[in-house]
């Protein structure tokens, strides 16, 4: 059970999100140097409270072992989401990337909170099975929500080239040509990695003759189909593109109806 210290971390993390993303917005109007370093701080500060609290509840519960609950696992999976998009950012910046995937990192967090403030669920992870199966899923999972993030930002670029809607309203965004690059690296990742989860949680569920929520399984294979049919586009044309970014957004619902029900389940395992 996460402390009241780590609860309270967590609450300052999402606050260091909140203040860093409205930062991005309102410079977006007004463009300043000292804007874009403070917002970045905030987000950096953000990570590292959020590394804190991991590294705090793993000393609270004697292990090291990452992923061994969903308050564990739903920040992590927060904290490589942002990473993942103030590396790119950084890097090779995509205009509006920040404004797609941060919301879902905030929300990832109020998740975990609310779990700590519950009771959260401990994971068997005891054999090295489980644990890929945990991870690979996760991993899964936080790939998914950048495919579905490139995927909206997608239909928007794209809803202002058709209707020549002006840059100035709104956030500039990426080219279609990259976006749907980052969808498709995004979903290969992802779907492999699901793949992997898939096959090792049904060994898993063979291996200690354990029942599965029907739920989990009908979305998990739902979310697997969707992605398959996305990694066709580039040789399908008719799923490039508006079809590709729509199918990306819906997978990604549907994973986060899987990690719901992963939440949901009353028993150990998940």
């Amino acid at each position: 059970m996460p402390s009241a210290g780590q609860i309270t971390l967590v609450f300052v993390s999402i606050a260091l999100f909140v203040v860093g993303g409205v930062i991005s917005l309102w410079r977006l109007r007004r463009e300043r140097a000292w804007q874009r370093a403070v917002a970045r701080v905030c987000m950096w500060l953000g990570v590292l409270t959020s590394l804190i609290v991991l590294v705090w509840h793993a000393l609270g519960r004697g292990s090291w072992l990452p992923l061994e609950d969903n308050f564990d696992a739903l920040i992590w999976l927060a904290v490589v989401l942002a990473v993942f998009v103030m590396y790119v950012q950084r890097r090779r910046p995509i205009g509006g990337l920040d404004w797609f995937v941060m919301p879902i990192v905030i929300l990832l967090l109020i998740g975990s909170a609310v779990t700590g403030l519950t009771d959260p669920h401990a994971y068997d992870v005891k054999t090295i099975w489980s644990w890929v199966h945990r991870a690979t899923a996760y991993g899964g999972a936080a790939a998914f929500a950048v495919a579905g993030a490139a995927g909206a930002m997608y239909l928007i670029a794209n809803h202002r080239l058709r209707r020549k809607v002006a840059l100035a309203s709104g956030p500039r965004l990426g080219s279609l040509e990259r976006l749907e690059q980052l969808t498709l690296t995004s979903v290969t990742l992802g779907f492999a990695l699901l793949t992997i989860g898939a096959i090792t949680g049904f060994a898993e569920m063979i291996r200690e003759d354990r029942a599965t929520p029907k739920a989990k399984i009908v979305l998990t294979a739902a979310v697997w189909l969707i992605y398959a049919l996305v990694l066709h586009s580039p040789i399908n044309p008719s799923f490039r593109g508006r079809r590709a970014a729509m199918l990306s957004i819906l997978g990604f619902v549907l994973m986060l109806g899987v990690i719901f029900a992963v939440l949901m389940m009353p028993t150990v395992g998940g």
